[in-house]
């Protein structure tokens, strides 16, 4: 099976900060794979509209899905779609609502290099034994934000929030003509401790989700002519 690596200490900085940041200069992927991350970065261009942006924003798109994952045994099998919700404690604005997101292509679902990236992830992420012998829920999110004059792109509308997950990965698939997008991780009392930009594509962060707030500045064309994309 071809795997991404990394000498980057993931586990270490989970571990002791609850977070880490990952530049793609620090990844190797597999030539056999990268055929397989174009076709995946080529589905960011079918993603519906978000209807649940506030102020009837129009600059966000994303589609949804859910894989069944045994980190023992990487065995990765598409769940049924189903709606996505948040309680209000973790996100003010969009908590609360059931919303009802556009599935995952299948391509997206059978895309291996996807499938390795969910693999790569949870190889470092600090699970004991018995955990590795579970059952997890993967929600994979494929997001893209836009941004004109007059209307800035935001990734986090929500603002300082958490996901309701274990562990969370951010992986940069796009990014053209976009100022802005600074990533905030905050502590359980909402101190800031750490802020970082996405530069190149496969740029990453992963974090706990349960001891960690996180957020996304707003991005804006570099270029006033055209339009700025983060996916």
């Amino acid at each position: 099976m071809s795997r991404i690596t990394t000498a980057h200490p993931i586990k270490q900085d989970l571990e002791t900060k609850y977070y880490s940041l990952i530049r793609a200069t620090e990844l190797s992927i597999p030539n056999e794979l990268r055929q397989s991350w174009m076709s995946l970065s080529i589905d960011y261009a079918d993603l519906p509209g978000d209807e649940y942006l506030p102020n009837n924003g129009k600059y966000r798109f994303r589609r949804y899905g859910r894989f069944y994952f045994v980190p023992a045994t990487e065995e990765l099998l598409r769940l049924p779609h189903e709606d996505y919700f948040q309680d209000t404690d973790i996100n003010k604005v969009t908590g609360g609502i059931v919303r009802k997101f556009a599935p995952l292509l299948d391509t997206t679902f059978e895309n291996p290099f996807l499938h390795e990236l969910i693999r790569f992830d949870f190889r470092h992420f600090p699970i004991g034994e018995a955990k590795r012998q579970d059952a997890w829920d993967v929600h994979v999110h494929l997001i893209r934000v836009t941004a004109n004059v007059g209307e800035n792109g935001h990734p986090t509308p929500e603002g300082i929030h958490k996901d309701g997950a274990e562990f969370v990965t951010v992986h940069l698939a796009e990014l053209v003509n976009a100022d802005g997008g600074m990533v905030s991780i905050y502590d359980n009392d909402k101190n800031l401790l750490s802020t970082h930009q996405l530069h190149q594509i496969m740029d990453f962060y992963l974090f706990n989700d349960d001891m960690l707030w996180h957020s996304a500045d707003p991005i804006t064309p570099k270029d006033e002519k055209h339009q700025a994309v983060r996916s």
